[in-house]
């Protein structure tokens, strides 16, 4: 709605289309259709503003009708305001041009010169323009009629939308809301939190808040100079520097209370952003909590994230855990039975949450394949399991493959068993729930199981956590839970190269786009191979190995990496 110059528009119209792309194939930027009922309800006009931006719907539920490239009539809700102007509305850049941002001050306020000095990109800075501000009826006509308030014809690609004035009105009163502070932030210090549940390992919990608290500490420490720079600078770097502060959020209890227990933590200390996190039930509360409060929740150590299409802005996983272990097993066994070799499968697993979400998982995918035929064992949380167990199980002679999602505790009493029938052509498990170092496995074992490995292989990532090593050795601590560590060590490490590219522009929504367009570009230091995300995905990690154990212990993927 801000005009660009000539040779901006081929740039910007490249960018919206990539936006508008993305925008079709990834629903969760867009609010739940829910969501705009609700606001109509309470009929005000900022949330029906709000609404509009984020959906493209009108009051009445109808998509907004529109023009783009000056005689294309697309739908609102295919053609949205965040598709291109992004959540936080900072606008998005590339090649060095912008897609323009929909601040309050961005609209409302004369276009100034930038102070930065070459710190900001081009595609950030203020140009100087004579543009005047937008009023309510300028902005009206730039919306409606695609022209701004000097007179000047917006880029052909910018649709010309058909709003009545109710709904006008609406879409100027949310372009006009600016929050007079961010949650977390104030003039000295950045408040982030971490969240440890009951029940925890107190050794996991202990490995982490080691790197947690190291690395801030050495973060004020090293920039300790920079209250001093942030009085003379021109550089905006140094002129928003804050301190960081990490709040360690303990929930104990059953899960139902976690989210009134968060609430209040957050009400006597909102943070900018959660880091990392650790919990022995689903991330669901702390997931739902991120939505409500629109706080940034990064890389949470969690095997059950939420697998949400909707509703599934304000956490970025690592990956979605068991369920694409489930994933990537399906897709194995039907490219078998693509083949022609029609499949039995058993899967054995406990009666807790990650082994079901997993069977679960497994289950839906193949609930209209007829090629597989599923069977489900169960495992009751009491039940205590031996090498006797696995003995009658298999004298029963499940035949064909056997999916394991069982803990280290329960292979290892498999791993015990000596003589397989032959009547079982693989058995697969999760390296995710079994952990590493892997137990102890008789040769039987190994000569059938095959592992679905979501790490980088042992072998080829000891140059990727060289980094986090000697910073460890630096801190005199130990390295003896790899995963946990290596993904912890390079959560905080994003963190830092995300806030420094926030400059002042202080939000959880725009930590989560920077994000998004960061992320490959910082994921070396990763325990992971591939680790990006695109606009609106939320799972870095989209793939797994499958691994096979030597007798001597080494691991060899059967295919490459496998993504499902």
């Amino acid at each position: 709605m801000i005009s660009l110059s000539h040779k901006s528009v081929r740039t910007l119209n490249k960018i919206c289309l990539m936006a508008i792309l993305s925008f079709c194939f990834n629903q969760a930027l867009a609010a739940p259709t829910n969501n705009l009922k609700a606001a109509r309800l309470q009929d005000k006009p900022v949330d029906i503003g709000k609404q509009i931006y984020l959906s493209g719907l009108l009051p009445s539920g109808e998509a907004i009708q529109a023009i783009a490239a000056g005689d294309s009539p697309v739908s609102g809700d295919q053609f949205t305001c965040v598709s291109c102007h992004r959540r936080s509305r900072l606008g998005a850049s590339e090649g060095g041009k912008q897609v323009p941002p929909l601040t309050a001050t961005a609209l409302f306020k004369p276009a100034q010169l930038s102070a930065t000095r070459g710190v900001l990109p081009k595609a950030f800075k203020h140009v100087g323009s004579l543009r005047i501000p937008y009023t309510d009826e300028t902005l009206a006509k730039a919306i409606k009629a695609g022209v701004d308030p000097s007179g000047r014809k917006l880029s052909p690609l910018m649709p010309r939308y058909e709003l009545d004035d109710e709904a006008m009105a609406a879409l100027t009163a949310y372009l006009k809301t600016e929050p007079a502070t961010t949650p977390g932030v104030d003039d000295t210090t950045l408040h982030f939190a971490t969240v440890i549940t009951e029940g925890v390992d107190p050794q996991k919990s202990k490995a982490m808040l080691a790197i947690l608290n190291g690395f801030f500490q050495d973060k004020n420490a090293n920039t300790r100079h920079n209250t001093k720079r942030a009085k003379f600078s021109a550089y905006k770097m140094y002129q928003v520097y804050r301190k960081w502060k990490l709040h360690v959020w303990e929930l104990t209890g059953d899960s139902s209370s976690w989210p009134a227990q968060l609430e209040k933590y957050y009400k006597a200390q909102p943070v900018l952003a959660m880091i990392g996190g650790l919990s022995t039930a689903s991330w669901q509360p702390m997931h739902q909590f991120c939505e409500q409060f629109e706080v940034a929740c990064l890389f949470p150590n969690t095997n059950s994230p939420v697998i949400a299409d909707n509703n599934n802005f304000y956490t970025i996983y690592f990956s979605k855990g068991v369920t694409l272990d489930a994933e990537t097993l399906a897709h194995q066994l039907l490219k078998a039975a693509n083949n022609g070799n029609k499949q039995v499968v058993t899967q054995i697993f406990r009666e807790n949450e990650h082994g079901a979400i997993a069977a679960q998982a497994l289950r839906e995918i193949f609930k209209k394949q007829t090629a597989i035929h599923l069977q489900d064992i169960l495992i009751s949380k009491s039940d205590t399991i031996s090498p006797a167990y696995w003995g009658d199980l298999f004298k029963k002679s499940p035949s064909g493959v056997v999916a394991l999602w069982l803990g280290r505790k329960d292979l290892e009493t498999l791993g015990q068993v000596q003589e397989l029938p032959s009547t079982i052509t693989a058995i697969y498990g999760s390296v995710n729930l079994a952990g590493e170092p892997l137990p102890l496995l008789s040769d039987a074992i190994k000569e059938k199981l095959l592992l679905i490995y979501p790490w980088e292989l042992p072998d080829a990532r000891t140059a990727r956590l060289m980094r986090v090593k000697s910073w460890l050795k630096s801190k005199k601590i130990a390295f003896d839970d790899e995963q946990l560590q290596a993904n912890t060590f390079f959560s905080v490490q994003v963190l830092g190269e995300i806030i420094m590219h926030l400059l002042d522009n202080f939000s959880s929504t725009y930590i989560m786009e920077r994000l998004e367009g960061m992320l490959a570009a910082l994921s070396s230091g990763s325990i992971y191979p591939h680790l990006s995300l695109g606009t609106g995905q939320r799972y870095a990690s989209k793939g797994n190995y499958i691994v096979k154990i030597a007798k001597d212990g080494q691991l060899t993927p059967v295919e490459g990496w496998i993504v499902p």
